[in-house]
């Protein structure tokens, strides 16, 4: 059977300008919703990390500042304890 003679072989549906205008806007109005939640996505990613790395370093700040205290104290108790009273 050839495919001309045949009407289940024919030209596809044909579009009218304004199905293809709310098609194409549609498909713009997703993209820019996927954007914008993938920006979120983001930013809270980057909030986060922002976030411990401040928590981090503040952690880090306070354990030297310990072991400033405990090195000092143990240098008066030493110097201290090499004092002798007579």
């Amino acid at each position: 059977m050839a495919i001309t003679g045949s009407s289940r072989f024919g030209v596809g549906r044909s579009y009218s300008a304004w199905q293809v205008h709310e098609a194409w806007r549609a498909r713009r109005r997703d993209m820019a919703q996927a954007y914008l939640n993938e920006s979120a996505t983001a930013q809270s990613g980057l909030a986060t990390a922002w976030s411990n790395q401040i928590e981090g370093s503040a952690e880090l700040a306070a354990k030297a500042a310990v072991t400033r205290i405990k090195t000092a104290t143990q240098a008066v108790a030493n110097s201290a304890a090499a004092i002798k009273i007579a």
